[in-house]
C-alpha cells in the first residue's frame, strides 16, 4: 500500500509541475487532451452499449488490444471510460495494454492525459506504463520530461529496462545531444544496469545516421560481442556512409567469428558493392550467398537489378529479372521508377527491352 501511495504522489507531483511549468501552448494542449476521456462514449465499435459482465468485457478488451485490431481512437476512449467505471478497477496491466494500442495510433498527447487519469483513480503505474509515458514524451520532443520520469522510476525502485532506456536514448540523439546520451548510458552502467543489445543497437543506429561511424565502431568493440543484429546496423551504416572498406571488414569479421550471415546482411553488402559499381563482386557474393544456404529474397533481387540498371548492364538485368520471377518475387516501386526514369531520359532500346521482359513475365508490384 505504501508503494502505491508513494507512486501516486510522485507522479501526481510530476504532472502538477509539468502543467504549471510548460509554456501556455503546451498547458492548453495538455488540458485539452485530458478532456477526451471525460466525454468519450461508452460504446464499442458496433455502436451498442456494453452490457456484458466486467470479466467478459475485460477479456474482450484484452483480446482486442493484443490482436492490434483496435485502430479507432473513439473506440479506444470508449473502452478506457468503461474500464474506469468497473468496480473493482482493472489492473494496471489491462490499462497498459490499452495505452499501448493508443500510442500505436500515435496519439501521444492523449496517452499522457490518460495516464494522469489512471493516477487520479488510484492505480499505480508499473514500469511498462512509465515506459510508454517516456516513449510518448520522446515522440513529442519533450525529453526534459523523460528525465523527470526516469528519476522517479529509479526512486520507486523499478529496474530500468530497454523499454525505458531505448526511447530516452533515441530522443536525446535526435536532438543532437550525443554526449548527453552517452553520459546517460554510462551513468546507468554505474548503477549496475548494463544496457542490452537493443539499447546498444539504438545508439549505434543513431550514430551511423549522423555520420559518426567511428564512434559506432568503438561502441561495438566496447560491447565485445558479435551480435548479428548490431553488426547489421553497423554494416548498413557504413554502406550509407559510403565506407565500403569498413563495411567489408565488418562483414568478414562476422563470417570469421562463425556467425551465419543472413539475407539482410548479404543484401546490405550487395547494396554497398552496387553503389561503388563493383558488379563482378556483386555476382560473386550472390553465388556465395546461395552456396552458404542463404536464399535471396525480393529485397536482394531488387537491389541487384537496381544496381545493374544504374550501370547500364541490361543483359544482366534481364537475367536477374527472370531469376526473381522464377522465385515468385516481383519488381518493387523503386525498381520500376529507376527503369521509367532511364527510359524518359535516353530512350535506350535496351531499357525498352528490359521493361518489355519485366511486363511480360510479371506485372510490376
Amino acid at each position: 500500500m505504501g508503494t502505491i501511495a508513494k507512486s501516486r504522489n510522485s507522479l501526481a507531483f510530476f504532472f502538477y509541475h509539468y502543467c504549471h511549468s510548460r509554456d501556455s501552448f503546451h498547458r492548453q494542449n495538455f488540458y485539452y487532451c485530458c478532456s477526451f476521456s471525460a466525454t468519450s462514449s461508452k460504446t464499442t465499435n458496433s455502436g451498442r452499449d456494453i452490457v456484458e459482465s466486467p470479466n467478459h468485457f475485460l477479456k474482450s478488451a484484452r483480446d482486442w488490444c493484443r490482436s492490434r485490431s483496435l485502430r479507432n481512437l473513439d473506440d479506444a476512449l470508449g473502452l478506457f471510460d468503461r474500464m474506469l467505471h468497473i468496480h473493482p478497477l482493472p489492473s494496471i496491466v489491462d490499462f497498459t495494454q490499452l495505452l499501448t494500442a493508443i500510442a500505436r495510433m500515435k496519439h501521444h498527447s492523449i496517452v499522457i492525459s490518460l495516464i494522469k487519469e489512471i493516477e487520479l483513480s488510484g492505480i499505480a503505474p508499473d514500469v511498462y506504463t512509465l515506459g510508454i509515458l517516456i516513449n510518448c514524451f520522446c515522440h513529442l520532443n519533450w525529453v526534459d520530461c523523460d528525465f523527470s520520469i526516469l528519476a522517479r522510476i529509479l526512486k520507486l525502485g523499478f529496474q530500468p529496462n530497454y523499454i525505458i532506456l531505448n526511447p530516452l536514448v533515441k530522443g536525446i540523439y535526435l536532438r543532437g545531444k550525443i554526449a548527453e546520451a552517452m553520459n546517460l548510458v554510462n551513468k546507468m552502467e554505474k548503477i549496475s544496469y548494463k544496457p542490452d543489445i537493443a539499447t546498444y543497437g539504438t545508439i549505434m543506429n543513431c550514430l551511423c545516421k549522423i555520420g559518426k561511424t567511428n564512434e559506432a565502431i568503438e561502441l561495438l568493440r566496447k560491447m565485445d560481442e558479435g551480435n548479428l543484429n548490431v553488426v547489421i546496423i553497423l554494416i548498413d551504416g557504413m554502406c550509407n556512409a559510403g565506407k565500403l572498406t569498413t563495411e567489408r571488414e565488418l562483414f568478414n569479421t562476422l563470417l570469421t567469428k562463425g556467425s551465419q550471415a543472413n539475407v539482410q546482411t548479404y543484401t546490405i553488402m550487395i547494396k554497398g558493392l552496387c553503389k561503388e559499381g563493383l558488379l563482378k563482386e556483386v555476382m560473386v557474393l550472390f553465388e556465395q550467398m546461395e552456396e552458404n544456404g542463404c536464399s535471396p529474397n525480393h529485397f536482394t533481387y531488387n537491389t541487384i537489378i537496381q544496381g545493374f540498371l544504374q550501370h547500364n548492364e541490361t543483359s544482366w538485368v534481364v537475367k536477374y529479372i527472370k531469376m526473381m520471377v522464377d522465385e515468385g518475387f516481383s519488381a518493387n516501386a523503386t525498381t520500376a521508377t529507376i527503369l521509367i526514369n532511364l527510359l524518359s531520359t535516353n530512350q535506350d532500346p535496351s531499357h525498352v527491352y528490359v521493361l518489355g521482359v519485366l511486363m511480360q513475365l510479371q506485372q510490376i508490384a
